[in-house]
């Protein structure tokens, strides 16, 4: 396949094409990376962990936290886990950076890990979308970049919670596994996905536009699909549904805030409205993924996957839709899921929009030009 042809609809095979870095391997170039990328995790890490709180999490480690934060059980089990041990509880009293708070060491770690296995899965993607590793390894730094602005530096929000960044881990994983097609490690973690935070059910959305568009580049009829893509879909719908009736039972008893559908989900559709029409509230909307999404829209036609395209597509407005009705979204906080989407997207403009072009290799008699 040339070089300069864009890839759109070959998403089983990576592309080929110039490198845009010529990158020799080594033991100390190796290191000097994954310390660049340590730092870069835990910059964040600090940062975010350093906000205050907005669950107490005491609390939340006892299963006694309002609801619907309490139903995202997950890192409940981590702090359990990480709180009885005497070196974590001894060496964050004595932490002043972190006012001498065990809990917020243990923020300290989840942050770390999440965004580092993030980072490492979203390089994973472009690498499997591109076929260019060390390509795909920067412009998985956009994460950290993309998670401090939709984390660490809202205005409008400023503090933290435990599951927030390992939301953004596991889809980017889920999305990565989708890719390989490797669904014996894709559904436990669509379960540990829907344990962290209820928006994994956006994971699902985008398998079943990617294998949508997947199989239409095949021979297959739109039955013969549906009967691969239905079944996953009800599977997934089904585990979903499953944790959070459990979880709302099990936490019935629980501290309820605000008013809701159900006892599930919270209600603050007048107030989105009244908060979208407020001029001073537009550029924070628009911060988003590091203000990329106009980026993305202008050159998404340079988006060679066609199933990230319609990902992208599908899953924006309909999260957005969504959240508009059970979210505050001027808390973009919870729009933290999209960086797994977005840094794939601007690196696939990138890398088809400035790769550089392979120069066609001259002939010693053609060539009269004193500098060859």
């Amino acid at each position: 396949m040339a070089a300069s042809k864009w890839r759109v609809g070959d998403e089983d095979e990576p592309s080929g094409g110039p490198k845009w870095f010529q990158e020799k391997p080594g033991a100390l170039r190796a290191a000097g990376k994954w310390l660049f990328l340590s730092l870069t995790c835990g910059y964040f890490a600090l940062s975010y962990a350093s906000l205050p709180n907005f669950l107490n999490l005491g609390l939340y480690t006892q299963g006694l936290e309002r609801t619907p934060y309490q139903y995202r059980v997950l890192q409940m089990f981590v702090f359990r886990v990480l709180m009885r041990m005497r070196i974590v509880v001894y060496a964050g009293t004595h932490l002043a950076a972190l006012w001498n708070d065990p809990y917020r060491l243990v923020m300290v770690g989840i942050a770390f890990v999440s965004l580092l296995v993030a980072v490492l899965a979203t390089a994973a993607t472009i690498r499997w979308l591109t076929g260019d590793g060390v390509f795909s390894f920067w412009a998985a730094m956009l994460v950290p970049l993309m998670a401090q602005f939709t984390l660490a530096y809202a205005w409008d929000n400023p503090f933290t919670t435990p599951y927030d960044v390992p939301s953004v881990m596991f889809f980017a994983l889920a999305m990565y596994l989708v890719l390989r097609r490797s669904w014996w490690a894709y559904y436990p973690i669509f379960v540990l996905a829907v344990v962290n935070r209820e928006t994994a059910c956006f994971i699902t959305v985008f398998f079943a536009v990617w294998e949508w568009v997947r199989l239409g580049g095949t021979d297959l009829d739109t039955r013969t699909r549906l009967r691969w893509i239905v079944p996953h879909v009800a599977v997934q719908a089904a585990i979903w549904i499953a944790i959070k009736v459990t979880l709302a039972r099990h936490f019935a008893n629980n501290v309820h805030d605000g008013a809701y559908m159900g006892g599930l989900f919270m209600t603050h559709f007048r107030f989105n409205l009244s908060e979208l029409l407020k001029p001073q509230q537009w550029p924070l909307m628009l911060s988003v993924c590091c203000f990329s999404l106009p980026f993305i829209w202008m050159q998404r036609r340079y988006i060679s996957s066609k199933g990230l395209r319609w990902a992208l597509a599908v899953i924006l407005p309909l999260y957005f839709a969504c959240l508009v009705v059970v979210g505050i979204v001027v808390e973009i906080r919870i729009f933290a899921d999209w960086i797994a989407l977005v840094v794939p997207a601007v690196a696939l403009i990138v890398w088809n929009r400035f790769r550089p072009v392979e120069r066609p290799q001259q002939k010693p008699e053609d060539c009269y030009e004193l500098s060859c």
